[in-house]
C-alpha cells in the first residue's frame, strides 16, 4: 500500500461517552488538541486531550456552549449564546471578550492568533492579540441562506482568499454550498462544493510558490475533484491550467460525498475523506487519484493536516483517532507497477526525495545522454532522489562532452543546477573550482564560499591556495 494508518487514540478509553463525540461538541482545530464538550445530567465540563500525552487529559468544568483550542499553545476560545472569551489555560487568565450583536453558527482558528466567526450574516475575524474587536469580512451570499448549515471555514496562507463551506438538504440529497471571497477584489463567487482546501504550490521549473485553491463537489451527476490555481502568476508566466478530476464512489456508495479536505505540502497531496470513510489521495500538480479505499466503517466528523507525518488526523463517530499519511518506502513503487505511471513516479521521487524510482532515473539519464540532450541530462541527475546520480563517474561523463566555442559546457551547465539547489559535495566542489580558477574567475569562488554552496574540504583548500587567502575563514582546522 503506498499509505500508512495508524491509530492514535480511541476516546472510549478516556471514559469519553459516545453522545459526546459529534460535530457539535468535539472540536479540533490542528493535530496537537482535541477539546470534547461533556454534559452529565446538568453538570457540563471540557475536556482537553493533548496529543502528545493523550492518556491524561484535563478535565474542568465549564459553561460555554462552544469551546476551541488554540492550533499550537494552550489557549482556548470559549463561547457563550453570544459572549466570546479566549483564556490561557497555563497562566490561568483571561486574554480577551467580546459581546456579540449576533450569535456565532461557527467559528474556528485559521491562525495561531486569528479566529473566525461565522454568524448568520456575515463572517468577521478576530485577532487574539491586542484590544481590537472583530472585523468583518465579507457578508454570507444567499446561497448559504438560514437553512445552511455552516460546517467549515478556510483561507490560504496569506489570508487574501476565504471561503465558507455549507450544506444543506435538498431533493432527498445533501447539496454542498461555498462561497469564495477575494479580500484583494472584495468580491464573494458562490461555488457547489462540500469540502475544499487551500495548497501552496511551487510548479515544476518555479522558485515562487502560488496558491491553488482545491474543492470536491458531488451533484446529481456524479462527483469531480477541482483544483484552480488563484495565486498571481510570476513576471511573464501563466496561471497553471484548471484541472477536473472524476472522483470514483464504488457501487456500494453510490449516495457517498466528500465531508473533508487536507493538502500536504510535504508530499503535494490532497487527501479527500468522505462521509461513509473513503480515503482519496490525489497527486496535486497533476490530479492523478494515487489511492483510494475505506479507511474507517464510521463518518470521519474532523480533521486537520497531520503536521509530523505530512498527512491527515480524523476523528469518526466511534472516537477513533487515526491518521493517514504516505508511505515513503512503497509510494514510488506502488505508482510504478500498480498505476503503471513511471512519470507520475519520478516526479515524486524527484520532489520529495523518495527511494523506488532508482532504475527510472538511470534509464532516462542514460537515454538523454545518449541522444545528446546534455541539458535535460543534467536536470534528471541534479534531481535524483538521495543523490543517486552526484557521482564521480556523471562527473567524468560530463567533462568528457565536447563543449562549442562561445557555449556553457555540459558540466558547467551541470554544477549550475546543483547550485541553485543548494550546497556541492566535497568531489563537485573541487571539479568545479579547477576550470574557474583556470578561468580567474576568482570572484565566483569567493560568492560561492559566501553563500556556503561549497563543501570545505582540505583539498580545496590546497587547490584555491593560488588566489591568496580568500579560503582562510573557511579553511578546516587541523
Amino acid at each position: 500500500m503506498p499509505i500508512k494508518f495508524q491509530e492514535h487514540l480511541q476516546l472510549a478509553s478516556l471514559g469519553i461517552q459516545p453522545n459526546n463525540i459529534g460535530f457539535s461538541t468535539l472540536t479540533m482545530e490542528s493535530d496537537k488538541f482535541i477539546c470534547i464538550r461533556e454534559k452529565t445530567g446538568d453538570t457540563s465540563q471540557v475536556v482537553i486531550i493533548d496529543m502528545n500525552d493523550p492518556m491524561n487529559p484535563t478535565r474542568r468544568p465549564i459553561t460555554a456552549d462552544s469551546i476551541i483550542m488554540n492550533p499550537v499553545s494552550k489557549v482556548m476560545a470559549l463561547k457563550a449564546g453570544k459572549v466570546l472569551q479566549i483564556f490561557n489555560i497555563e497562566l490561568k487568565s483571561k486574554m480577551k471578550y467580546h459581546t456579540m450583536t449576533e450569535e456565532v453558527v461557527f467559528w474556528k482558528w485559521i491562525s495561531v492568533n486569528t479566529i473566525a466567526l461565522v454568524t448568520p450574516t456575515a463572517v468577521y475575524h478576530w485577532p487574539m492579540d491586542g484590544e481590537s474587536s472583530p472585523v468583518k469580512m465579507f457578508e454570507r451570499h444567499s446561497s448559504l441562506g438560514p437553512t445552511c448549515q455552516i460546517i467549515n471555514y478556510r483561507c490560504d496562507a496569506t489570508q487574501k482568499w476565504l471561503l465558507l463551506i455549507g450544506i444543506s438538504a435538498q431533493d432527498k440529497r445533501v447539496v454542498g454550498s461555498m462561497q469564495l471571497y477575494s479580500v484583494d477584489r472584495k468580491v464573494s463567487q458562490p461555488i457547489e462544493g462540500h469540502a475544499a482546501a487551500f495548497a501552496n504550490y511551487t510548479p515544476e521549473g518555479s522558485t515562487t510558490p502560488t496558491t491553488l485553491f482545491c474543492f470536491a463537489a458531488r451533484n446529481a451527476q456524479g462527483c469531480k475533484l477541482h483544483i484552480i490555481d488563484v495565486g498571481q502568476p510570476a513576471a511573464g508566466g501563466q496561471p497553471l491550467p484548471k484541472k477536473a478530476i472524476d472522483v470514483y464512489f464504488p457501487p456500494e456508495a453510490q449516495n457517498d460525498f466528500p465531508v473533508a479536505m487536507q493538502t500536504s505540502a510535504k508530499y503535494d497531496v490532497v487527501y479527500l475523506i468522505t462521509k461513509n470513510g473513503y480515503l482519496h489521495v490525489y497527486d496535486l500538480e497533476s490530479g492523478t487519484c494515487i489511492y483510494m479505499n475505506r479507511i474507517s466503517s464510521e463518518t470521519i466528523f474532523v480533521t486537520a493536516p497531520h503536521e509530523s507525518s505530512g498527512g491527515i488526523i480524523g476523528v469518526n463517530r466511534k472516537g477513533q483517532v487515526l491518521s493517514v499519511t504516505i508511505d515513503e518506502d512503497t509510494v514510488v513503487n506502488y505508482i510504478t507497477t500498480t498505476l503503471d505511471n513511471s512519470a507520475l513516479a519520478l516526479r515524486m521521487a524527484a520532489r520529495c526525495n523518495l527511494p523506488g524510482a532508482e532504475d527510472l532515473f538511470v534509464r532516462k539519464f542514460e537515454a538523454l545522454f545518449q541522444a545528446g540532450q546534455y541539458n535535460e541530462a543534467a536536470k534528471v541527475a541534479a534531481n535524483a532522489p538521495k543523490g543517486i546520480l552526484r557521482t564521480p563517474q556523471t562527473i567524468q561523463r560530463f567533462q568528457q562532452v565536447a563543449t562549442t566555442p562561445g557555449q556553457t559546457s555540459a558540466l558547467l551547465h551541470y554544477f549550475g543546477i546543483l547550485l541553485d539547489q543548494g550546497q556541492l559535495n566535497k568531489v563537485e566542489s573541487l571539479e568545479l573550482c579547477r576550470p574557474v580558477l583556470q578561468q580567474g574567475r576568482k570572484q565566483l569562488l569567493e560568492k560561492w564560499l559566501k553563500e556556503d554552496k561549497l563543501e570545505c574540504s582540505e583539498e580545496l583548500g590546497d587547490l584555491v591556495k593560488q588566489v591568496g587567502n580568500i579560503f582562510l575563514p573557511f579553511y578546516p582546522v587541523i
